[in-house]
């Protein structure tokens, strides 16, 4: 919801309209005591219908009840009504006494009634107040009257009342005979409120006893008879029920939007209890999104509503979810207190439902405290009262806490037992995530039975890891959210990963290591290469708006600095800059993170990203986690050679705080996009790094192989692609030690961040224009690069030096087999980064730019940082490369860090000839650099001014990125 909805409370106070029209009302001379008192009865009931001006209905009443005050059956109406108003307004003692009275003269009266409206209203008051025996006899007392004069109202009103106390204390079969009846009274009634308020009630009823289509079936009509009603809170209440649905399903995208749709109508109807139940359903989905903070803001509204509306139910909720992430936040006493809270609550209103989420709170607490005892007796107490209430997450909750003391006890077998009982029964449920927490604590507990349990145990983690994954991509379209899941989960790959490892399960590493990883890019990559190449239109208004909004900030930067007038005058760069960023994010969510507003993720099985494999290429998947105590991080490396018949190969190693030290230097960006840290390292050629490392890195099997492969020999050398996650991206793997050699020397090399990105079929890329290419170049640096192309294509090569030409000619760059871009680069992240095409005037290309573009088969961005990716966990690895692999690009010839201009030059000089005698790019590029390094080492290159060394500092920045690395 929006920011404002936090500080939205005003309903509770008093429309000047509402008074001005009762002011009118009683000075109004031309009326008649009788008219007079007819208006203000109707004002009166309105404005409680309402929920609006409670004070001025109040007063209306009292005035009203002065002109009619000998005539009892009135009197017996606006007590009853004045009950109700002091009622919402949490006035318990007022509503009842006012109650009372309306009871004594219906009596009076003897109208029959007022008097089943006040036993029904009295029957509420004792239900808030925990009186749960005497609300009963009233409510039934009430059903019986109205039944006497077959009233179907009054009958549909005392079943929903009772049906949603027995609800309450968990009898179903009670709760859904009285729900029945409710729908049976409101069908004979045929007012479409009513209707939709029964069918809401049956389908809370349907929701517990876990029949989720009939459930679905209820609310769905129910929504459909409050629109057409126009009743606010009719619809508000359906939205909440679906929000539940959808909760449960495990789509927490519809479960929000549906909990935003319900606050809505709530606002609307001012009715605070809705609102308050509004609230809770959104702090339970923040709560469940890992985004702590939001779901305290919405669990502090939901307690202010629910104290406002009377709701104990509700309060004992908040209360809960308040207790919960207190826990979280490491608050132990203030969790506590909400708990305690949360349980007198649940006590006093009889919600056994409620009394066991505390205890189950009170439980989780004792735990903590190590006081296993205590633990014992809550988790025993919240599995009665949940058994009781029918509430089976509740009792595996429960069965969870029963679980953990007998793993502190080291009792695995009883461990086990718990455990199963607890999956049983939330599977039951419908509890998706819950399912899966259980099965990765039956993972542990199998894990610690013995090596005996260990498949088991790795069957049972891997299951948990998939559905998680599944919940993640349904976390909507802001990637911090799924960030943020992961980040709060990321201990439940550290399991499965060293399972496989220590069993020797390649196929389960190999599975592991693709989870989550490229599923928007290889969706959009694919599906531009099956000829859907039109972005959605979200995309394409947001890269327009961009563009304008892009030209502006560039118009602004130039007069800053050049100190003249342009002809945008009242341009506040700050301001453009900062729209310019919010735009990017919009589009972020969109192309790289919108799974269900936009895309689908691509699924595939291990065997399926195997086969996407060219059978003469090796695969290495790297993957970063934090360590357990006997490392700074463990890493685990999968290798899958191009053997169909030899699985994959899975090993688990842990770095030292020094070689985690090594890393950052190598990959980090320093202050304005320097990098002066890795820069050292890397051109200290005697330093330990590339040896340690290497041999960290690959698996035994892979080193060994590619120690046998001699540097010297003329014939063809392993392609080896490697698909590093998070900040390995940055590694220069082609300076690595391989047995006293560059990597570099043993393989061709080639990056991707995900298999995914293959292609899916083995059928050849699409065909370009066999013989021209396509060229900007920027600064006297890229004079070697310019002479080469301009001798491999002559007439076949366009030169471009107006940016705006440049932009023109990408829009169909798939004219061309090659484009070259020699410009300077920054290290920004994700549709951020970009490229320097012009600085007088300012003109940039960002990544975000590239979208609306049809790139070239191959592009060449030799430029500064070029190759950075975005290394944040749970996020896409957007940035330049791979936005434009999804733009037609195959092959994307990039830098990782600010590489040297000269010693780029010459590299990509020679790349350009060996690529014109169509020698495949990852052999081109590798041939390119090998000759480089032999030219320094042998002085045959001529240096006057040192801008040329041997040193990996020098050749190593240059990285390839292709879908295909067997060509």
């Amino acid at each position: 919801m929006i920011e404002e909805e936090f500080a939205d409370r005003s309903f509770t106070a008093e429309e000047p309209e509402d008074l001005a029209r009762l002011e009118y009302l009683l000075k109004d001379g031309s009326l008649s005591p009788a008219d007079r008192s007819r208006e203000l009865l109707t004002l009166a009931i309105d404005l409680t219908r309402h929920n609006r001006s409670l004070e001025t209905a109040s007063k209306a009443l009292t005035a009203c009840a002065v002109i009619v005050r000998n005539i009892p059956e009135v009197q017996s109406s606006l007590h009853l009504l004045r009950g109700e108003i002091a009622s919402k307004q949490n006035k318990i003692r007022m509503a009842r006494k006012s109650t009372k009275r309306a009871l004594t003269l219906a009596r009076i009266s003897k109208d029959t009634k007022g008097q089943i409206k006040a036993h029904l209203q009295l029957s509420e008051l004792a239900f808030r107040g925990g009186c749960d025996k005497s609300g009963q006899r009233r409510a039934e007392k009430g059903l019986d009257l109205a039944a006497k004069i077959q009233d179907p109202y009054l009958q549909y009103h005392a079943h929903q009342l009772l049906g949603k106390r027995a609800f309450n204390r968990g009898d179903r079969q009670n709760s859904k005979d009285h729900a029945e009846c409710a729908v049976e009274s409101a069908t004979a009634l045929g007012d479409p409120e009513v209707l939709a308020n029964a069918f809401s009630l049956r389908a809370m009823v349907a929701y517990a006893e876990d029949e989720l289509e009939v459930a679905q079936r209820y609310v769905e009509e129910a929504l459909e008879l409050g629109a057409a009603a126009h009743v606010p809170w009719a619809q508000a209440n359906a939205h909440k029920l679906l929000g539940d649905l959808a909760f449960w399903r495990g789509n927490l995208d519809e479960s929000r939007e549906n909990a935003e749709q319900s606050l809505k109508y709530a606002i609307i109807s001012r009715d605070s209890q809705t609102r308050a139940h509004s609230y809770q359903l959104l702090g339970d989905l923040a709560r469940q999104r890992r985004d702590f903070q939001l779901a305290n803001k919405y669990a502090q509204q939901a307690m202010w509503f629910s104290e406002v509306s009377g709701d104990n139910e509700a309060q004992a909720s908040a209360h809960e979810l308040l207790g919960d992430l207190a826990r979280r936040r490491g608050e132990m006493q203030v969790a506590r207190q909400h708990a305690l809270r949360s349980l007198a609550l649940a006590e006093a209103s009889g919600d056994k439902q409620r009394q066991a989420n505390a205890n189950r709170t009170l439980g989780d607490l004792a735990y903590l405290r190590k006081d296993l005892k205590q633990m014992m007796r809550h988790a025993q107490k919240a599995y009665s009262l949940a058994q009781a209430a029918g509430d089976r997450v509740g009792q595996a909750n429960a069965k969870t806490l029963m679980a953990r003391s007998a793993i502190e006890d080291e009792d695995w077998a009883k461990a086990r037992t718990h455990v199963k009982q607890a999956i049983a029964l939330k599977l039951a449920a419908g509890d998706v995530e819950g399912t899966a927490s259980a099965q990765m604590m039956l993972g542990h507990v199998l894990a610690n039975s013995g090596p005996q349990g260990w498949p088991e145990a790795l069957k049972h983690a891997l299951d948990a890891v998939r559905v998680r994954e599944r919940l993640r991509t349904e976390l909507g379209s802001a990637a911090a959210q799924r960030a943020r899941y992961l980040a709060a989960t990321w201990e439940w790959d550290r399991l499965p990963l060293q399972l496989a490892s220590d069993i020797g399960d390649g196929w389960a590493g190999f599975e592991l290591m693709e989870l989550g990883r490229s599923e928007a890019l290889a969706n959009l990559l694919h599906r531009y290469a099956g000829g859907e190449q039109e972005l959605p239109e979200g995309v394409k208004g947001l890269l327009a708006e961009l563009e304008t909004q892009q030209a502006m900030a560039e118009t602004a930067l130039d007069s800053h600095l050049g100190g003249r007038e342009t002809e945008h005058p009242h341009v506040d760069r700050q301001s453009v800059e900062a729209q310019i960023a919010q735009l990017h994010t919009k589009l972020a969510a969109l192309v790289g993170n919108a799974f269900q507003q936009v895309f689908t993720g691509v699924q595939a099985t291990p065997q399926e990203l195997r086969n996407r494999i060219p059978s003469d290429v090796h695969a290495l998947l790297l993957r970063l986690l934090p360590g357990d105590g006997l490392g700074a991080r463990l890493l685990y490396s999968v290798w899958v050679p191009p053997d169909p018949n030899q699985p994959p190969v899975i090993q688990q190693r842990f770095l030292s705080d020094e070689e985690d030290h090594w890393l950052t230097e190598l990959t980090a960006s320093g202050p304005r996009g320097r990098h002066a840290a890795g820069r050292r390292l890397l051109r200290d050629t005697t330093h330990p790094w590339r040896r340690e490392l290497s041999m960290k890195l690959l698996p035994d099997e892979l080193y060994a192989l590619l120690s046998d492969v001699d540097p010297e020999d003329d014939g063809p050398v392993p392609t080896l692609l490697i698909a590093p996650s998070g900040e390995l991206w940055g590694v220069p793997f082609a300076a690595l030690d391989i047995a006293d050699r560059y990597l570099l020397d043993r393989a061709a090399l080639t990056l991707l961040p995900s298999l995914r990105l293959l292609p899916q079929t083995t059928s050849s890329h699409r065909a370009h224009h066999p013989d021209r290419a396509l060229t900007y170049m920027a600064g006297v640096a890229a004079q070697p690069e310019r002479k080469q192309l301009l001798y491999a294509y002559a007439d076949r090569l366009d030169e471009v030096t107006d940016p705006e030409e440049l932009v023109e000619k990408l829009r169909s760059g798939d004219r061309y087999r090659l484009a070259v871009l020699a410009v300077h680069g920054d290290d920004k992240l994700g549709l951020e980064q970009s490229l320097l095409l012009r600085d007088k005037p300012h003109r940039r290309m960002s990544a975000a730019q590239l979208l609306g573009l049809r790139l070239p088969e191959h592009l060449v961005l030799g430029s500064c940082w070029s190759g950075h990716l975005s290394p944040n966990p749970g996020e896409e690895p957007i940035g330049l490369p791979t936005v434009a692999l999804t733009r037609g690009a195959v092959t994307l010839t990039t830098a990782l860090y600010p590489v040297p201009d000269k010693a780029t030059g010459k590299i990509l000089a020679s790349y350009y000839q060996q690529l014109s005698t169509n020698i495949p790019a990852t052999h081109a590029l590798r041939n390119s650099q090998r000759r480089y390094i032999a030219d320094t080492s042998s002085g045959a290159l001529p240096d006057e001014r040192a801008e040329l060394d041997s040193a990996p500092w020098y050749w190593a920045g240059l990285t390839l990125l292709t879908t295909a690395p067997g060509q």
